[in-house]
């Protein structure tokens, strides 16, 4: 019922060993590191691990690793006993891959912007070239000129050409002399009459024999950009080669700096002296040995302390709280993370709210057709990447499935009723309120009897007997109970000892100064502590009587749910009989559609506000943290 056990493991490694240690707990993933010096105070004088520079260092590798990896392509796991790398080994592998790389990428560079260029002429040829090749200025995006240029000028165009988008289409010679057509982009132009300028190019009007010259424009275009595809598909391998060659090198080190940046995490929580380094951390007891062995097994020369809280001067609302449940009830901790971390070594409630939210979600929206919604709902949430979706969504499927048995035991379904296998809510009201009530009692003594549990647990036998949810609180409840039970229920006379006890209870809890004076050493004014004790006595009577009717929402919600589909059907009726049919059948729909998303939200919150408020308030002990163990995180 409580949290796990904990202990506290300490130990004082040397400091070459520090990592060798570290990374055990790390794979172990059972330690959860405290720091020293706030559970010591002998040691508040040690000096805490200085990572400041090291975790610098090691941050600017790990981001240039996974830049080299994001051009490569990889995704890489951790594997497991990765090869220890040092900061200037790592350097090294990189510095290698990159300069094998640096010559891929700038070739593949040139040849995407190479492509881009000629893909774009391409498009405009496409577009503009339907009819004959006019002269440029006739066209908006590309340079279009006719001319003349000596054959032996024809290689130093194409090389000063060389980082211009452009196409050269020599069309025939005369004399000495190649006629040809350029074509470049339409910002290049200053550009393109310079270097024609240079090598004497002599324009030529555009006869009508170039009609048909745009087809053949496009063809000679198309070769070159499938050349310029197959040129970069090559490069693209080469890459994949040189990936592949480095790939268990790369492995390794993406391992190593995931372990690393866990280690300096770990390194945090640790103190040093001059030789050693001293860490501590909580434990659950039953792995307890296997980590001590395995620090010794590992650490060599090393000292390793074991202390139980007991043994500790440590608050216990800073002892973390390993809540362990199976698959079911799992989903169940959002409720109670919502509220708060139970203090450890108090009770564990989420069995219990699994069970009493269920109970009161299913008896308040009981429905076998509208449960099988929610089912299907759940479906969609459970799918989600995320672990609190998922959660959420089993959470709603449990919700559904105790609708679908309500709505068995009430006889309905979307509204409609049949044979129900317990009770018809509207035509059994008192009996609804009658266990609605009792339900209240029990979790309202439940309540009661935990902290009763909890402070006897602490060995606070005075709040075990006279809290506010005390045994002296709890009797007189029971009491009351039975009292009013005799006189107005069963309408018969009300034994004497129901008042004795009441009174006799009241009168112990009025002198509960007394006792706290006695056994807690506490001194107030006398006055103000028999003020505060009317005062809370006056609570505890009009407080319970106000939690076990709060009870009677569950009868009301359920009756309100059975009246809501009275109405829906008496309306859709009318409907029916002024109006055509099919708007009775919507208004049904509807009517359930609102029920499901409004009513199923409205009992949600119920059923998890009497818990918090009519529950937990009567016993739980907040903590401050959850057991959150050391482990190799791959997050970046």
């Amino acid at each position: 019922m409580t949290s796990c056990s904990m202990e506290l493991v300490s130990l004082a490694i040397l400091r070459d060993k520090t990592e060798a240690v570290m990374s055990h707990l790390l794979r172990m993933g059972v330690f959860h590191p405290v720091d020293i010096r706030h559970i010591e105070s002998q040691l508040q004088g040690l000096s805490i691990y200085q990572i400041e520079h090291e975790y610098a260092a090691w941050e600017a590798l790990e981001i240039r690793l996974r830049g080299d990896l994001r051009k490569l392509g990889l995704s890489l796991e951790p594997i497991e006993n990765a090869e220890v790398f040092s900061d200037a080994k790592i350097k090294t592998v990189l510095d290698s891959l990159e300069a094998d790389l640096a010559v891929h990428f700038s070739r593949k560079e040139e040849l995407l912007e190479e492509l881009k260029a000629k893909e774009s002429i391409f498009s405009q040829l496409k577009e503009y070239f339907a009819l004959p090749i006019k002269k440029g200025s006739l066209y908006t995006f590309i340079e279009v000129s006719l001319g003349k240029i000596r054959e032996e000028n024809m290689p130093i165009l194409e090389r000063n050409l060389k980082n211009i988008p452009h196409l050269i289409y020599p069309l025939k010679r005369e004399g000495g002399m190649l006629i040809t057509l350029l074509i470049g982009l339409k910002r290049d132009r200053i550009l393109l009459d310079n270097i024609l300028k240079d090598l004497a190019w002599q324009k030529v009007d555009y006869p009508d024999i170039h009609q048909g010259l745009s087809g053949d424009v496009e063809d000679k275009l198309m070769v070159e950009i499938q050349v310029c595809k197959a040129k970069l598909e090559e490069v693209n391998r080469k890459i994949k080669s040189t990936a592949q060659i480095y790939r268990d090198d790369l492995a390794q080190i993406y391992s190593f700096t995931v372990l690393k940046r866990s280690l300096l995490e770990a390194k945090k929580y640790s103190c040093t002296t001059e030789k050693t380094v001293l860490l501590s951390g909580w434990v659950p007891r039953q792995e307890r040995a296997r980590v001590v062995a395995q620090i010794k097994n590992v650490a060599g020369a090393s000292y390793v302390e074991e202390r139980a809280p007991e043994d500790l001067d440590v608050p216990k609302d800073e002892i973390p709280v390993q809540l362990k449940h199976n698959v079911f009830f799992k989903p169940f901790e959002l409720l109670i993370d919502s509220y708060g971390i139970p203090r450890y070594g108090t009770i564990d409630p989420t069995i219990f709210v699994a069970i009493s939210f269920l109970l009161m979600f299913g008896a308040m929206f009981g429905d076998v057709g509208q449960g099988a919604v929610l089912c299907l709902v759940s479906l969609f949430l459970t799918r989600s990447k995320k672990e609190k979706v998922r959660q959420a969504g089993a959470l709603l499927r449990y919700c559904g499935i105790s609708s679908c048995v309500f709505g068995l035991l009430y006889g309905s379904a979307f509204g409609f009723e049949f044979q129900s296998l317990w009770i018809k809510p509207m035509e059994n009201i008192f009996k609804v309120i009658k266990v609605s009530v009792i339900f209240g009692i029990g979790m309202i003594s439940l309540g009661i009897a935990f902290n009763v549990f909890n402070a006897l647990r602490d060995q606070d036998y005075v709040k075990a007997i006279f809290d506010k949810a005390g045994l002296i609180a709890g009797v007189v409840y029971w009491a009351g109970i039975g009292l009013v039970s005799k006189a107005f229920m069963f309408k018969s006379q009300v034994p004497p000892a129901y008042g004795i006890v009441l009174i006799s209870g009241l009168v112990l809890l009025f002198f509960k100064p007394l006792v706290e004076i006695l056994f807690r050493k506490k001194h107030e004014g006398i006055f103000i502590s028999f003020t505060e004790s009317a005062v809370d006595i006056l609570e505890i009577v009009m407080g319970y009587l106000a939690n076990t009717v709060s009870f009677l929402r569950i009868a009301a919600f359920s009756l309100a749910h059975v009246g809501l589909f009275l109405a829906i059907f008496e309306l859709s009726r009318i409907e029916r009989d002024i109006a055509a049919g099919i708007l009775s059948v919507v208004t049904v729909i509807l009517g359930n559609v609102f029920a499901i998303a409004l009513e199923g939200l409205v009992v949600g919150i119920q059923s998890v506000r009497l818990n918090y408020y009519e529950f937990f308030s009567k016993f739980f002990v907040s903590g401050k943290q959850l057991y959150r163990p050391l482990t190799i995180s791959t997050k970046s």
